[in-house]
């Protein structure tokens, strides 16, 4: 089976693998190119499958590290069992460590599925519906400006501030990732400014007369800024009765406002999945603790980068990290077990870690917990828009 890139005359046969797949209906005029890369699995010459790629730059405890999204994941119905996806999934493992690719996202549609590739769920995110009735407490705001692309810069800043906030967001550096065409499409954007006029955070949200706000994004580097935006979402009480506030989790600036509001509604979703490619670069990124520790990881991903003991020793937020081919070690991890330990943020201890599976535990591994405690993790793009 041949992997590559698909030519843009192989744009047709991708869109009608996707049409069949996630049931569209396929339109040769509208749907005759693709605009991001496409990886195909070919057989005897033909497209039979195919997944979107898409590379971001992430946050991870401070470091900044290059990971990809694998989007829109399709095969033809009467083609599959022939091992096509897992062929393309390898092939994107593979070149990972060349390509500096630390880590994989994609939303799954069935995580089971998805696990047999190494990835894990991540965090469910939710999202939280409040009556606009039971935010009268937070006053109207007004310390707003609409985004309509001339603060592109501005923005772009704003957004890569927040991202040091919480481990997992990505970067932003163009206009891709934000709408400024909020009147053509209804899909607007407002910057909060504090008293010194610094923007110090923003909201992306969608107005559906007569039920709800949909808020797809808000990010704050305050509680002054979280109460205004907040405040300034209450001017559209009048048409609409609820805020619905989208990709939230426990501890999140919203999800902590929300806690003291009687009859907030939660709705979980999937959230995303993960997989590490390279896991001495992550481990070599994450931020330790100050005092001496160490711990080693039997890694039982059957990645050629990820194979061995992993030898971590670490003080002063920093650690070496070695690899040997055998020998004693405090943890063993599968592939979609170390993403859940190491990429999820949710601070797992020796007591609760051996409810997941693929972990086993050698010894009491306590300088490993301590090394991942809980943090805050959201990984968030702009591939899926509201």
């Amino acid at each position: 089976m041949e992997i590559r890139l698909i030519k843009p005359e192989e744009a047709i046969a991708y869109n009608k693998i996707s049409a069949a797949s996630f049931i569209w209906k396929f339109n040769i005029e509208e749907d005759s190119e693709v605009e991001i890369p496409v990886l195909g699995a070919f057989h005897e010459g033909k497209l039979i499958a195919g997944v979107e790629l898409f590379d971001f730059k992430c946050n991870y405890c401070g470091n900044i590290i290059n990971t990809l999204v694998l989007s829109g994941v399709c095969s033809q119905p009467e083609c599959r069992g022939m091992g096509s996806v897992r062929a393309i999934f390898d092939y994107v493992a593979k070149n990972a460590v060349e390509n500096d690719i630390v880590a994989g996202f994609l939303s799954p549609f069935s995580i089971s599925y998805y696990e047999k590739f190494g990835f894990a769920n991540l965090n469910r995110t939710f999202a939280i519906k409040v009556p606009f009735s039971n935010l009268t407490h937070i006053l109207h705001c007004n310390d707003v400006e609409l985004f309509t692309g001339e603060q592109l810069e501005e923005l772009c800043e704003l957004h890569n501030k927040c991202v040091f906030r919480e481990n997992l967001m990505t970067l932003r550096e163009d206009k891709k990732h934000f709408c400024d065409t909020p009147y053509e499409s209804a899909d607007y954007t407002y910057i909060h400014r504090n008293s010194q006029g610094e923007a110090d955070g923003y909201v992306r949200f969608k107005v559906n007369r007569p039920d709800d706000v949909t808020v797809e994004e808000l990010f704050v580097l305050s509680p002054e800024a979280l109460y205004g935006l907040v405040g300034f979402l209450r001017n559209y009480d009048g048409i609409t009765m609820t805020l619905k506030v989208k990709k939230q989790y426990q501890g999140s600036p919203f999800a902590c406002l929300a806690d003291r509001i009687t009859d907030a509604y939660y709705e979980y979703d999937k959230g995303s999945a993960g997989r590490i490619y390279n896991l001495k670069k992550l481990l070599e990124c994450n931020d330790y603790p100050k005092e001496y520790g160490k711990f080693s990881i039997l890694s039982l991903d059957d990645l050629e980068q990820n194979k061995g003991v992993f030898d971590v020793e670490y003080e002063n937020g920093k650690a070496t990290v070695t690899v040997r081919s055998e020998g004693e070690y405090d943890i063993s991890l599968t592939a979609p077990a170390a993403a859940r330990l190491l990429l999820a943020g949710e601070g797992h201890t020796k007591d609760t870690a051996v409810y997941i599976d693929g972990v086993t535990l050698e010894t009491d591994a306590s300088d490993f917990f301590r090394a991942f405690p809980y943090r805050a993790t959201r990984f968030t793009d702009s591939s899926w828009s509201i």
